[in-house]
C-alpha cells in the first residue's frame, strides 16, 4: 500500500478544498434559492446562472480527480500471486469453470490481474449523480425564465452539497470498503496458503463486481435517471402551487429522459445479476423497490397524458413527487433491508 499513499495524501487534500469551495457556492445558491422562492419579481437574477456554472465547474474538476485516482489503483495495485501458485490455482479455477455457468478468467502471471474501479461505487455515486443534477440544473434554468423555479434548483443544489459534505464525502477517507477488502493482500508475512486462500476471497469479487462490464453502464444510467427525476419533482412541487404550461412542459420532458434512463439502467442490471448472482437475485429489496418506482414513474408518464382534463394536472404533479419519494425510498433500501444491494 506504500506505492500509493503519495497519491492518496494528495487526493485527500485536493478534494478538501473542492468540497470547501463547493459548500462556499452552496451556501450561496441556498441564499439566492431563498431570496427569490416565494418574491413576485427576482432578486439578483444574473446571479443564478453564474452559481450553478462554478458549481458544474468544481464538480467536473473533483470528477478529473477521482478518475485519476482510480487509474492510479489500476495502475499500482495489481493482485500478483507467488510463481509456484500460478499452476496450482489455474488448474482449481479450470476444474471451478466446468461447472459453472460464468467462469473465472485464468491467472497469467505476465499480466496479473488489475482494479479496474468504476467512478461511482461508495460515495463516488452519489458525487456523481449530483454532478449529474447540477448539469441537468444549468440545462433547466437556460430553457426556462421562471426565478421561482431557478430558486428550487439552487435549493436542491445547496440540499446535495450538503449531504456530500456531512455524509457522502468521497475523498475524505476514500473508498474505504474497496481498501479495507484489499489491505490484507498487502500484508507482509503470508505463507503461501494464506496467499492463495485471500486471492481467491478477492478475485471473484473483482470480476464480477469491481470489473464488471455492466458496472460502467447499470449503475450510471441509474443516477443520470435520479437526477433528471429530480429536475421533475421541482417542477411538480411548483405546479401544485400554481400551474405553469412552461414549467410543465419542462418536467415532462425531463421525466420522460429520466424513465428511458431508468429503463435501459435496470434492463442492463438484468444480465449483470444473472452472471454475478445466479438464479436467486429477483427478490432483492433494491430490485424490487426499483420496479415500484419504474411502475410509479410510468404511471406519471400516463397521468401526464391527460393533463388538459379539469384538474388532471394535480394528479400528474402529485404522482412527479411520489416518483421523487420513490426514488429516496429505493436509494434507503440498500441501507435497511438485507440483500445483495445492501450497503450496511
Amino acid at each position: 500500500m506504500e506505492a500509493i499513499a503519495d497519491h492518496l495524501a494528495f487526493f485527500v487534500a485536493s478534494g478538501r478544498i473542492l468540497l470547501h469551495l463547493l459548500a462556499v457556492v452552496a451556501v450561496c445558491s441556498a441564499l439566492w434559492g431563498s431570496a427569490n422562492l416565494c418574491r413576485r419579481e427576482p432578486l439578483l437574477p444574473r446571479l443564478a446562472a453564474p452559481l450553478l456554472r462554478v458549481a458544474l465547474a468544481l464538480f467536473l474538476c473533483g470528477f478529473v480527480l477521482i478518475c485519476r485516482f482510480h487509474y492510479q489503483i489500476h495502475q499500482l495495485l495489481p493482485i500478483e500471486l507467488p510463481p509456484q501458485l500460478t499452476g496450482w490455482l489455474n488448474d482449481m479455477l479450470t476444474r471451478a469453470n466446468r461447472t459453472s455457468a460464468y467462469g473465472l478468467p485464468l491467472y497469467d502471471p505476465a499480466a496479473p490481474p488489475r482494479y479496474a474501479l468504476p467512478l461511482w461505487i461508495e460515495n463516488g455515486k452519489y458525487y456523481f449523480w449530483f454532478l449529474c443534477y447540477t448539469a441537468m440544473a444549468l440545462i433547466a434554468h437556460q430553457r426556462l425564465n421562471n426565478h421561482r423555479f431557478r430558486a428550487a434548483l439552487h435549493l436542491l443544489l445547496a440540499v446535495q452539497v450538503a449531504i456530500l459534505f456531512v455524509a457522502a464525502d468521497p475523498f475524505n477517507q476514500p473508498l474505504p470498503r474497496f481498501f479495507a477488502e484489499v489491505t490484507p493482500w498487502f500484508q507482509p508475512a503470508q505463507n503461501p496458503m494464506q496467499r492463495l486462500g485471500l486471492f481467491m476471497q478477492l478475485y471473484p469479487r473483482m470480476v464480477f463486481y469491481y470489473n464488471a462490464h455492466y458496472m460502467w453502464f447499470h449503475p450510471p444510467l441509474l443516477f443520470l435517471s435520479y437526477a433528471a427525476i429530480t429536475i421533475t419533482f421541482a417542477t411538480s412541487c411548483l405546479m401544485l402551487a400554481r400551474r405553469d404550461l412552461f414549467i410543465e412542459s419542462l418536467g415532462y420532458d425531463f421525466a420522460k429522459l429520466g424513465f428511458l434512463l431508468l429503463t435501459l439502467g435496470m434492463l442492463l442490471g438484468y444480465p449483470w445479476a444473472l452472471q454475478a448472482w445466479g438464479p436467486n437475485w429477483w427478490w432483492d429489496p433494491k430490485i424490487c423497490s426499483s420496479i415500484m418506482l419504474w411502475a410509479v414513474f410510468s404511471t406519471y408518464l400516463h397521468a401526464r397524458l391527460y393533463a388538459n382534463k379539469p384538474h388532471m394536472w394535480y394528479f400528474s404533479s402529485f404522482l412527479g413527487i411520489l416518483c421523487f419519494a420513490a426514488m429516496i425510498f429505493t436509494l434507503l433500501a440498500s441501507f435497511f433491508f438485507p440483500g445483495e444491494h445492501t450497503m450496511q
